[in-house]
């Protein structure tokens, strides 16, 4: 007798980097936030406070800190347009054209995030 086995999805794996950028947006990008509020707070002169050129520059010259910003934005597009795709079947719309727009917009944002921060890194230094 013939056992029929279920087909694998690739589902899990969009769920992973929702549950992942959900996490970001509702722990980590708080903190950056409140972090660089209190920084700007604290700075003499707030128009060259917390992210001048100068200190952008500094970030981006860390190859930690600029692959932590990398994962923040990617983790935050696919959530955002993950959403952004489910919430296209409340709507009515059943296609898979908002699968392929929704994952490729991110992707695209992702991969244009990356390509700037290599460009400010081979810019300034």
């Amino acid at each position: 007798m013939r056992q029929f086995l279920p087909t694998r999805s690739d589902e899990p794996m969009y769920w992973l980097m929702f549950g992942a950028g959900g996490m970001v947006a509702s722990i980590v990008l708080p903190a950056i936030i409140v972090v660089l509020i209190a920084a700007g707070l604290t700075s003499g002169d707030l128009q060259h406070g917390v992210l001048n050129l100068g200190q952008v520059a500094s970030i981006f010259s860390n190859w930690f800190l600029s692959l932590v910003v990398f994962g923040i934005v990617f983790l935050l597009s696919f959530y955002a347009l993950h959403r952004m795709h489910h919430s296209s079947h409340d709507f009515g719309i059943h296609s898979k054209l908002t699968w392929y727009i929704a994952y490729g917009s991110a992707a695209a944002i992702s991969f244009i995030s990356l390509g700037l921060q290599l460009l400010m890194y081979v810019k300034f230094f």
